[in-house]
């Protein structure tokens, strides 16, 4: 790794990106820097990158590589990102990467469970016999949390009587809202709460080791999800149901989706309300 991404990459950390977050924009601009040093036949130094060395890897990526717009659009977000972090250090440094377009991106509605993908992950939830991993699947779908949003809740945050229940979300930026828990999540932690007993942690889902931690949540998802025979299934996913349910099944709109998901903003929420490659083929064969 250059020195100069590994104090980039201390930084990230220090600033409390996840793991899976900095890993991938530092593979993003180390892979620039092997371009840079092929392509310039000299070792990466910024101050001799040019804004045409930063158009021709962007065609290099989109022609030579033939990578996806968006994967593009993130791998020279990253660059852009890390040069800012060298300029906020000498300010006498230029972006050769800031005036640079992004490709165009098609943010179409991203991927969501259908109702009979939904049922089959929850029943293979249920039936595992596994309580956390249940709570943890079901929590997920019906609250649409995120996975590290989902391992932040404290015993504290949760608010449960016998017909009502929520949880207290710290999201992204520090900021809190409410999120109010279904009959299916209120049952669902009531089971695993008994199961679990008091635990030495504040933490609200704790594993056999410990806090869950973020990876845990992935696995316990990924493992969930193949026994059920679907494919490609994250907690993300399960966000993106989530809101995509209350869209279009619950007849929420658009300002309670955002307030719901913790958006800052509604064209965030919007991309849900796009239909579906399976929608518009169906509608098209109505003809």
């Amino acid at each position: 790794m250059h020195p100069m991404v590994g104090e980039w990459k201390r930084d990230l950390e220090a600033r409390g990106r996840s793991p899976r977050t900095v890993e991938g924009y530092v593979r993003d601009v180390e892979g620039f820097v092997r371009f840079f040093e092929q392509t310039a036949g000299r070792e990466f130094d910024p101050r001799a990158v040019l804004p045409e060395d930063a158009a021709l890897y962007r065609q290099h990526l989109l022609a030579v590589k033939r990578e996806r717009p968006a994967t593009v659009a993130r791998r020279l977000a990253a660059v852009r990102s890390f040069f800012r972090f060298l300029q906020a250090r000498d300010s006498s440094l230029r972006n050769p990467f800031g005036a640079l377009p992004l490709p165009p991106v098609d943010r179409g509605a991203p991927r969501s469970l259908s109702a009979q993908e939904l049922r089959r992950l929850l029943r293979e939830a249920y039936t595992s016999g596994n309580l956390l991993h249940r709570a943890v699947v079901v929590m997920l779908a019906y609250t649409g949390l995120r996975a590290g949003e989902l391992v932040g809740l404290r015993t504290e945050d949760l608010r449960l009587s016998e017909r009502k229940g929520e949880v207290i979300v710290r999201g992204k930026g520090g900021r809190l809202r409410r999120v109010p828990l279904p009959s299916e999540a209120r049952q669902a932690l009531r089971a695993y709460l008994e199961k679990r007993g008091d635990v030495p942690w504040p933490h609200l889902f704790v594993g056999q080791r410990g806090p869950l931690t973020q990876a845990g949540v992935w696995q316990i998802v990924s493992q969930t999800a193949r026994r059920a025979s679907l494919q490609g299934v994250t907690p993300h996913t399960l966000r993106h149901t989530y809101a995509t349910r209350l869209l279009r099944e619950a007849g929420a709109d658009l300002v309670m989706v955002a307030e719901l998901l913790g958006h800052r903003s509604l064209a965030t929420t919007a991309r849900y309300t796009r239909p579906r490659q399976e929608e518009m083929e169906e509608a098209v064969e109505k003809l």
